[in-house]
């Protein structure tokens, strides 16, 4: 833990940047897969409901994919909201025993051979298909909504990593990513006594991104033998730092009994288009120097800029409001992203890989069971509400090949926030 918070401190200087060097880093390095994908947090909701919820309202999950829907009334809070999530769980953790030998003796985590052996021979296995995978992703941030108002700061660090086609485990290669956002927006209702009404919103977003340079597997655990800590792996690697400002703006059409579409463009990037990036020589320099760390970026130009196109979506939401939605109160969502790549390539696997289908039932407002469809993937979920806990866990695939169906991984997520939504 100790050392996992020295690396967030101090990646959280680099994003505030350090002087820019004629350092080497490749951005074409097709282990840079995350230079321009859009930020957002990870949403233990959505991920069950088959990452469905442009037209729905509750959670502030609303602020990242759709600002219109903040136009409906409503008081949240997160403070603070933390959740974890874990990748290639099947293959990672049940397959290997990783899970059942944790569950038989908690203890074993600590045991420095259980974690050298089972558990790096169990990352290295299910890392050894070739492409793009990930080992965990952590999220904390908090954000609260007032009335059509919702502001959220938001941190997210990615373990990256990447296997090159016909390559061997010795060449896995890691790549730390860490996200800062800060994200501000606004809905509003019109016509909101009439029968038929309509909502429109707009979020900005700014977005840090910082990228470690890849480094091998074999270097990671080489540096866990001789000194225990994993980043001095990356001591003298050089760092990526970009950053952007997305604008979303939405559009909800609400008729009775609960029914909305939605029309969302999201990932308008207003500057160059994209992700725009400086290169540092490594995170030791950001110790050794804070101040100039602090400044140079106010006084260099990007040396590499990651276009980043905007993205037309669609959805489809029921959410019934009765007298009896305390005691069950169901919710239905379909979406349908990026319209644009949808229509220059249609077919129907290109559709079912943006189709999202997800279903919610909310039961005594205490327990919420969630199930959905993404690209054909399963997915389910759960989430309790005791007093001002809120507890989520929800399991589901991604697609992380080229083409639906190339590369299927599973994750779970685990998510905690303290106070109501």
């Amino acid at each position: 833990m100790r050392n996992f918070k020295k690396t967030v401190l101090i990646l959280l200087v680099a994003l505030m940047s350090a002087s820019v060097f004629a350092v080497d880093f490749d951005f074409e390095n097709p282990a840079y897969t995350s230079l321009n994908t859009p930020f957002t947090r990870t949403s233990a909701r959505m991920n069950a409901m088959g990452g469905a919820g442009l037209a729905i309202f509750t959670n502030q999950d609303s602020l990242y994919i759709n600002p219109a829907s903040l136009g409906g009334k409503g008081l949240v809070f997160n403070t603070p909201s933390f959740s974890l999530t874990l990748y290639n769980i099947k293959n990672g953790y049940v397959d290997s025993g990783i899970l059942d030998t944790i569950i038989e003796d908690p203890s074993a985590v600590s045991d420095q051979d259980f974690l050298m052996n089972n558990v790096v021979n169990g990352v290295i296995g299910m890392l050894s298909t070739a492409g793009r995978n990930k080992l965990a992703t952590v999220d904390a941030g908090v954000g609260f909504k007032f009335g059509r108002f919702a502001f959220a700061l938001d941190s997210q660090v990615n373990l990256n990593t990447y296997l090159p086609v016909g390559s061997g485990t010795t060449d896995i290669q890691i790549v730390p990513q860490v996200d800062i956002a800060a994200t501000l927006g606004l809905g509003l209702r019109f016509m909101r006594d009439k029968a038929i009404n309509f909502d429109v919103g707009i979020s900005a977003q700014l977005n840090i991104r910082a990228f470690l340079n890849a480094v091998g597997f074999d270097s990671v655990m080489s540096a866990m033998n001789e000194s225990g800590d994993i980043m001095s792996a990356f001591d003298s690697m050089p760092i990526a730092i970009g950053w952007a400002l997305p604008l979303t703006v939405g559009v909800n059409v609400n008729f009775p009994f609960g029914f909305t579409i939605s029309n969302v463009v999201s990932n308008i990037n207003l500057i160059n288009g994209g992700y725009n990036y400086v290169v540092q020589d490594s995170y030791n320099d950001f110790v050794d120097d804070p101040v100039d760390s602090i400044l140079s970026p106010l006084q260099n130009d990007p040396v590499f800029t990651a276009k980043s196109d905007a993205i037309w979506s669609i959805g489809f939401g029921w959410h019934p409001e009765y007298s009896l939605d305390w005691l069950a109160k169901p919710t239905v969502a379909v979406d349908v992203v990026d319209l644009v790549g949808l229509f220059g390539d249609f077919s129907m696997t290109n559709f079912l890989a943006r189709l999202k289908l997800g279903a919610e039932l909310e039961l005594l407002n205490f327990i919420e069971l969630r199930a959905g469809l993404n690209g054909g993937y399963t997915s389910v979920g759960v989430g309790f509400n005791i007093l001002i806990f809120h507890v989520e866990a929800s399991y589901y695939w991604n697609e992380f090949g080229n083409v639906l169906g190339e590369k299927d991984v599973d994750a779970l997520t685990l998510r905690f926030n303290l106070l109501w939504e």
